[in-house]
């Protein structure tokens, strides 16, 4: 009670001044020094304030021209907005002299607890599920979803799942666990038992094996994983974890390469560094910035013989320019490396699975060691960002919701080195391109639902649709 009332005194306090003092920022010089007084946040009702203070360019006690100060804010709205804690951010200035300046940042908080029932199709893409509309495609349960947990940002994660694939799975992760915010920690086990999957490819098409009566195939994981935050935008990441795989009799038959050695089964460590430089505006549908990322993955060390002995090297990076207030264009390049060219079937994923696709070759899968992905795009703000809002009674977490469309052109390529299972399939050794045109709309909660016209180097042409943003 005394905090709320200290609250709105202050708040009292900063409208009387600003009666009697400057109140517009544009009547001040782009070089006027500035002094930062005060941050002050509001309608953060979870989150803490020092979660918030982490992703701020500006503290109370800076002094900056005016023109740094505008740019530090709209950053750091940004940045809030990238933690995926807020539908909605504003900072606000209040001068109460010549060059003093308080900061009020209004918040509209998500919901954070989902526990919800599962109903999901569980095909590579919607593409896929679309063809045969199988409704036993479809994994049904019930998972909890809590985010922002005691409003540290902390998540929590669990899964019960039933159906097409069974799964069962927990997760537990703390972003910050020191005084600076910088180090953090995620537990993760999960089990996974699938009645069909995928035992070979042809034709650029993947084959499955159904049994009814057993488990084609069960998958055992366990990590834990350290995380280090360097400023806003740079992130390292250490995971160890260990994995066990186990095939039906009838999948090995149908395919003696599908673990390393003609195994039925896969039992190895793991060991992965990340690091991630990430300065997207907002990452969900980003317009500007840039994202780099490098990854290196050993599966298995080559202690026995059924540990696959596996190096993967990922790198990654975007590129966003916002051309004007309507026209932004964007360019991604991905390459992914392994060491050796007798990579089993399971551990040969490369291109036509959600988030590495070609776009047009959504009904193809591209498997190999090697890979190489180019995305380009331009697009056009149709509808600039706005929002709606539902009747009063609703949580204000839905009551107010944003939304935004945007028209593109596109062109990608790619290009996939298989040295083991590249007979049968012709898009392997070969580049591949596609261009097309599609709309995105862009909604609350990281939403974006894109439907697009494609057409690639087969002649091929076909509408797709995705909820993912295309680069």
């Amino acid at each position: 009670m005394f905090k709320r009332t200290a609250f709105l005194i202050t708040i009292f306090f900063l409208q009387s001044l600003c009666l009697l003092a400057v109140t517009d920022s544009t009547l001040l010089n782009s070089d006027q020094q500035v002094y930062v007084r005060q941050i002050i946040f509001t309608g953060n009702k979870v989150t803490r304030p020092h979660i918030m203070q982490r992703e701020l360019l500006v503290q109370a006690g800076d002094v900056m021209t005016m023109q740094e100060l505008d740019k530090r804010i709209e950053r750091s709205r940004e940045n809030l907005l990238n933690t995926s804690l807020f539908n909605f951010v504003e900072i606000k200035q209040q001068f109460t002299g010549s060059t003093d300046v308080y900061l009020i940042i209004e918040v509209v908080e998500r919901w954070y607890v989902f526990p919800v029932p599962i109903f999901e199709i569980v095909d590579r893409n919607f593409y896929d599920w679309w063809q045969d509309k199988n409704l036993s495609k479809t994994n049904y349960g019930f998972y909890l979803n809590w985010e922002n947990f005691r409003g540290r940002r902390e998540n929590i994660k669990a899964l019960v799942r039933f159906g097409y694939s069974v799964r069962q799975g927990f997760q537990y992760s703390v972003p910050y666990m020191d005084k600076k915010q910088n180090d953090g920690i995620v537990i993760t086990a999960i089990q996974t038992f699938l009645h069909e999957i995928p035992y070979q490819l042809s034709d650029n098409r993947l084959l499955y094996y159904k049994s009814d009566d057993i488990f084609s195939r069960k998958e055992y994981k366990a990590n834990i994983r350290y995380t280090h935050r360097q400023g806003i935008n740079k992130t390292f990441a250490l995971t160890l974890g260990f994995q066990s795989n186990i095939i039906s009799d009838t999948i090995l038959k149908l395919n003696n390469n599908y673990f390393n050695n003609g195994f039925k089964t896969e039992n190895y460590p793991s060991f992965t560094f990340e690091y991630k430089d990430d300065a997207r505006d907002i990452r969900n549908y980003p317009l500007s910035g840039y994202f780099l990322s490098m990854e290196f993955t050993k599966l298995g060390v080559g202690i026995n013989s059924t540990d696959p002995s596996l190096t993967n090297i990922i790198l990654h990076g975007k590129k966003f320019w916002k051309l004007n207030k309507r026209w932004s264009t964007a360019a991604s390049a991905k390459f992914k490396l392994s060491g050796i060219n007798d990579v089993p079937f399971y551990n040969q994923q490369a291109l036509g699975y959600e988030g590495d696709v070609i776009r047009g070759y959504d009904r193809y899968v591209i498997n190999g060691e090697n890979f190489a992905l180019f995305k380009t795009g331009i697009k056009y703000n149709i509808i600039k960002p706005r929002a709606i809002h539902l009747p009063v009674g609703l949580p204000e977490s839905f009551t107010k919701i944003p939304y935004s469309l945007y028209a593109n052109l596109f062109f990608d390529a790619g290009y996939v080195r298989d040295k083991r299972f590249y007979y049968g399939n012709p898009l392997s050794n070969s580049w591949q391109y596609s261009f097309g045109a599609g709309l995105d709309f862009v909604t609350y909660y990281d939403m974006v639902i894109r439907a697009e016209f494609a057409v690639n180097k087969l002649g091929n042409t076909g509408f797709y649709f995705h909820l993912t943003a295309p680069i």
